[in-house]
């Protein structure tokens, strides 16, 4: 067999099924909103520094209520002895868990990324999201943590740009904020 023979078909790289019917809806890789380096133009790659998902208290501040319902809701389905009152109680219990589910996957996939010339946000799931601002813009950055925060270790970063509000002046539930903000300075400064 010679060295110059094509591998044959089943030999190629495979991509999971998944990633090949929702590629166009969710970011599975960060790095792929990144600009791509021109070298005819003389523009280097952009270069990924610090990447972050929102911290898990951001998922349960905003979907409490799924999450109580989702919990809840099939004890109480059980007790229920009317069948009409049983059917409509569990399609909103249904409903509900759908959402959570919806709410947890969102969760998932939002991202904020800090590169070599810019802060990015991006999340959505079949929809798309996000904001981004240039560091050389930055010319005011602060953080906060709560009692909670400090425990759990997620703050809030408040980001002031020269000009106008930005997409990104306020990043809630951000895990680790302080290594966030030192990150984000030491880029800032270069």
């Amino acid at each position: 067999m010679a060295a110059t023979e094509p591998a044959p078909p089943a030999a190629r790289a495979r991509t999971p099924w998944v990633t090949r019917l929702l590629g166009k809806y969710i970011v599975w890789d960060p790095t792929t909103l990144l600009v791509p380096a021109r070298p005819d133009i003389g523009r280097p790659a952009e270069q990924l520094v610090y990447s972050e998902r929102r911290h898990l208290v951001a998922l349960l501040a905003g979907a409490w209520p799924e999450l109580f319902a989702a919990t809840i809701g099939p004890l109480l389905l059980v007790e229920l002895t009317s069948g009409t009152t049983q059917v409509l109680f569990g399609l909103v219990v249904f409903v509900l868990q759908v959402r959570l589910l919806w709410k947890i996957v969102e969760w998932a996939i939002a991202r904020i990324m800090i590169t070599d010339k810019r802060v990015i946000e991006f999340g959505g799931f079949l929809r798309r999201n996000g904001g981004s601002m240039p560091l050389g813009k930055l010319t005011d950055l602060s953080y906060h943590q709560s009692f909670p925060g400090l425990l759990l270790d997620y703050g809030m970063v408040r980001i002031e740009s020269a000009g106008q509000d930005q997409a990104l002046s306020r990043i809630r539930y951000l895990r680790y904020p302080v290594a966030f903000q030192q990150e984000l300075v030491a880029r800032a400064v270069k």
